[in-house]
């Protein structure tokens, strides 16, 4: 069954992309589609969702990675670009950006899903699949204009609404109509839209079952609007969304991990090829699972170049040695020194390099209680800030080492300060948000180091914390401009 509907699939695909012949926002449009029963269009849709790396690149931008030169390789010229903070990220001689394009044509699939919805009628046995199709399509829109507007365009402020955003086309049509003259929605109705579009999707997928946790269902995109909430600084309705996600999802016990860790094959071996943690009791926190194969990430191999930065391990070891059980994702337990040598000092092993198939997290549980303690914080409420910090290490601490924080050792400041230093170790690597947060967090100066001891700076609120609009772009719409360098 799973091989005849992706197969169907592809054909779909495969009919939508092949009958364009225009590039517009770096996607192949249409005019026609042979897909006419809503399970056609469900088909489209899921084939829609973004399956290639488009976020995890912006890590290379942020203070949570460096490059082991010990290695076995050299970076890529990808990699320098990014890592280097370069004014233009695509490689020279190219003026398509394809983490752009890919955000685009799903926002089109998905608004070509929604356009012949519009107009179908409805047995009332489909009701059900329709609003499942229809909820579906909207968060997809949503999401993708999530990524957009946080990567090309500055951040929400009350004094940045009015500046360019991102295109921001809600039909099929208006792709096709402004073919070479696309222009920057303000950032303000940007944002907008996506809390529009998440609020008609929540609605429409309330009660659906929905088990694929690579499709969106009601609790995720109550976790979105609870992030996008806090983005936006709308703590209380932050907090409102990120409890109700709280209630339903409760964190994980990791003391199975306590049985590997005494197995023969030694500490090392806790999370090992074909066992990752996302592998362990926190799996049930997953909500979505998003982007392309994680087990290819840039970490993967412990002689891989790229690295976690040394203070994420440090951030797991702050009470001690073997007292956080995320100190298993970035130390290499590694005795023998010359392969010591080569791994460097951290690694990665989130996802399991073998056997499993896995995409990146796009949503899990632990950040509805991150999102709740800063909402909190922020609103000056110290006592349920310090208490959701304490329910994260209930789950994430060893039982005979676990810490518990008093709220009368923190002022609201300080509260907030301890919150996001957890939100980093937590949330590392998860959908882009580090960079994410950077940029709402003051855009402060980041250094990289790289070959020949050279330091690359991005300063304090340097113009690069926006990634480029595209060339393509303003060749096909000269009126939209690029972002300032």
């Amino acid at each position: 069954m799973v091989m005849k509907t992706s197969i169907k699939t592809f054909i779909l695909l495969s009919i939508l992309l092949l009958s364009g012949c225009k590039h517009i926002l770096d996607i192949k449009p249409i005019h026609s589609m042979i897909p006419k029963s809503l399970e056609d269009f469900e088909a489209v849709l899921l084939g829609g969702y973004p399956r290639n790396n488009f976020f995890i690149k912006t890590e290379m931008l942020t203070d949570n990675v460096y490059i082991n030169f010990n290695a076995d390789g050299q970076p890529s010229q990808e990699q320098e670009r990014w890592f280097t903070f370069s004014s233009m990220l695509t490689a020279p001689g190219f003026q398509k950006d394809p983490d752009w394009g890919q955000l685009y044509e799903s926002i089109y699939y998905a608004n070509t899903v929604l356009d012949y919805l519009q107009g179908m009628k409805v047995e009332t046995s489909e009701t059900d699949l329709y609003e499942q199709v229809r909820g579906e399509a909207l968060a997809l829109r949503a999401f993708c204009y999530f990524y957009l507007i946080n990567f090309y365009a500055d951040v929400y402020t009350p004094e940045n609404l009015t500046l360019p955003g991102v295109p921001m086309p809600l039909t099929a049509t208006d792709i096709n109509t402004n073919a070479g003259n696309n222009v920057r929605t303000p950032i303000g109705e940007v944002w907008n839209q996506i809390i529009q579009d998440i609020e008609q999707a929540t609605v429409l997928l309330s009660g659906k079952r929905i088990t694929d946790r690579y499709r969106f269902s009601s609790n995720t995109l109550l976790l979105f609007r609870a992030r996008v909430d806090l983005m936006m600084g709308r703590y209380e309705s932050a907090s409102t969304y990120a409890l109700q996600v709280m209630g339903n999802y409760p964190l994980a016990d990791l003391s199975e991990l306590e049985a590997r860790m005494t197995r023969n094959e030694g500490i090392k071996s806790t999370l090992a090829y074909n066992y990752g943690f996302v592998d362990s009791q926190m799996n049930r926190e997953i909500l979505f699972f998003t982007g392309g194969r994680a087990n290819g990430n840039m970490f993967a191999y412990e002689t891989a170049v790229m690295k976690p930065v040394e203070e994420l391990l440090n951030l797991s070891k702050r009470y001690g040695e073997l007292t956080d059980y995320r100190q298993f994702i970035y130390d290499p337990f590694e005795e023998n020194q010359t392969i010591a040598i080569k791994t460097g000092k951290t690694v990665y092993k989130m996802y399991a390099r073998q056997d499993l198939l896995c995409y990146y997290v796009g949503f899990k549980a632990s950040e509805a209680y991150l999102i709740y303690a800063e909402s909190q914080a922020r609103l000056g409420q110290v006592a349920p800030a310090i208490q959701t910090l304490n329910q994260i290490l209930t789950s994430r601490m060893r039982k005979d080492h676990l810490v518990q924080l008093k709220a009368e050792d923190f002022n609201a400041d300080q509260a907030l300060n301890r919150v996001l230093e957890e939100r980093r170790l937590e949330l590392a690597f998860d959908g882009g948000l580090r960079f994410m947060d950077l940029r709402r967090l003051g855009k402060p100066k980041i250094e990289h180091t790289y070959k020949d001891a050279r330091v690359y700076t991005l300063a304090e609120n340097d113009p690069r914390y926006l990634m480029q609009i595209p060339l393509s772009e303003s060749e096909n719409s000269p009126d939209m401009p690029l972002n300032p360098r």
